[in-house]
């Protein structure tokens, strides 16, 4: 994972997102997580394959903006990118059909759902 901002940024608009591959039964996955910036508070995590959207998970943070609290919404970009490449490596995207998974969820249900996919991975 890779997290690139020039050296003494300030938190102004946008954090730069993460990019990875992840191999599943011999077929890359492109997982790319970027945020919106402040203008449009909202995290995205975008799944790829072969230049294909497969699916989307969107995360709102306008309640965090004001306190101006750019540590928590890197925190829940690495946490959104991480739960959705565990969810690649259990096959979830592995789909016969041509739908796209798209989810938009509450903080509530992120967390929920990255503290089952940690419990999973262990």
């Amino acid at each position: 994972m890779e997290f690139r901002r020039p050296k003494g940024a300030a938190f102004e608009s946008m954090i730069t997102g993460f990019n990875t591959d992840v191999k599943y039964k011999g077929v890359v996955y492109h997982v790319q997580t970027e945020d919106k910036g402040t203008a449009n508070p909202l995290i995205e995590t975008l799944i790829y394959k072969g230049g294909e959207i497969l699916g989307s998970r969107r995360l709102p943070y306008a309640d965090l903006v004001p306190m101006g609290n750019e540590g928590a919404i890197t925190k829940l970009m690495e946490d959104q990118h991480k739960g959705m490449i565990m969810e690649v490596k259990r096959g979830r995207f592995d789909l016969t059909s041509d739908r796209t998974v798209m989810e938009d969820l509450s903080l509530d249900e992120l967390v929920l759902a990255y503290l089952a996919g940690r419990s999973a991975a262990r």
